[in-house]
């Protein structure tokens, strides 16, 4: 586990440094709590619950164990996880089951002005093969087990109020004493057992029906109407009369990704080709246009899928595939 987390606001105040155990923040632009605990060697808990005036970074310091697991769940307020080379990913105000292997160094990014609470488990990879002994695990977590993780990250809605409601419960434990720890491992134990559930394999894509791939085309087709104001997850899920679970499972099982990762996909191709089309138009205007609000945001994600940076292509040109 981490020997302690960060905060950084806005490049206006001074880092703040949190610790295992519980801290409270009662004044400065931060207001709220957070708490880490090691439930068993190897497995812990945190929970965080606040809201702050500015906009502010918070990230472990210190090493995980190589092959943890960072699962939970995002309960309200803004942000972005990042999360070395693996996709960056934001959620706004839903509350969003997230995933990832802290390969490499990772941070939150929290917008100002809203609550935001998240409870998450971290789990080391012998501890996880302990409390799952046996089990048939989603590939994300065997590989944990087994050594072969990589840099990666995830997030998508919750589907259904059962696993939001533990996590409030859990971030609302009033038990104190001995009867408080056994309260907390029990809940968090369930949670655990919730989270890894939501790991499973998407549905394959002979298990929809007729009509709901027809439905999934034509949400395609929305979302890439506008690539600079698209909707959101469930704008465009009830658009098309589906739930936001299954229209990104869909997207999976027709066109091989997540919804937003096919946004991402389409963004950069029309940056690629409008490039190559030697369009007048700086490249913060452009990153604008397909909807990037920070240009370096564009930069980073147009390298990663082509290694190569936009201006260089302008620049250079790019080779013929």
């Amino acid at each position: 586990m981490a020997e302690s987390w960060s905060f950084h606001f806005d490049g206006k105040h001074p880092e703040r440094r949190y610790r295992s155990g519980r801290v409270q923040y009662h004044d400065g632009p931060f207001q709220g709590w957070m708490e880490g605990s090691e439930l068993r060697p190897g497995f812990h808990l945190y929970r965080i619950t606040g809201i702050s005036t500015h906009r502010y970074d918070l990230a472990p310091k210190g090493v995980m164990q190589r092959g943890s697991l960072v699962l939970g769940n995002m309960l309200g307020g803004a942000g972005c996880v990042k999360t070395g080379d693996a996709e960056d990913q934001s959620w706004r105000d839903d509350r969003n089951f997230f995933a990832l292997t802290p390969e490499t160094p990772v941070s939150y990014h929290i917008q100002p002005g809203k609550t935001w609470s998240t409870v998450g488990v971290v789990l080391e990879p012998q501890t996880l093969a302990e409390l799952t002994a046996g089990d048939d695990l989603p590939d994300l977590a065997r590989n944990a087990i087994e050594g072969k993780s990589r840099p990666f990250s995830m997030m998508r809605p919750l589907d259904g109020p059962a696993t939001a409601q533990l996590a409030d419960d859990i971030i609302n434990m009033n038990y104190q004493g001995r009867m408080g720890e056994l309260y907390r491992q029990a809940k968090a134990i369930e949670f655990l057992a919730r989270l890894l559930d939501m790991l499973d394999t998407p549905v394959d894509a002979r298990a929809l029906t007729a009509r709901e791939k027809t439905r999934i085309r034509e949400a395609r087709e929305r979302l890439l109407a506008d690539l600079r104001n698209p909707p959101d997850l469930h704008e465009l899920a009830h658009s098309v009369g589906l739930s936001a679970k299954r229209l990104n499972q869909g997207f999976r099982a027709v066109f091989g990704t997540t919804v937003f990762d096919h946004l991402r996909d389409a963004r950069l191709d029309r940056a690629r080709q409008l490039i190559a089309e030697g369009i007048d138009m700086p490249l913060k205007q452009l990153a604008w246009e397909l909807g990037y609000g920070h240009p370096t945001n564009f930069i980073s994600a147009y390298r990663r899928r082509f290694g190569i940076s936009p201006a260089r292509h302008r620049r250079d040109g790019f080779p013929e595939d």
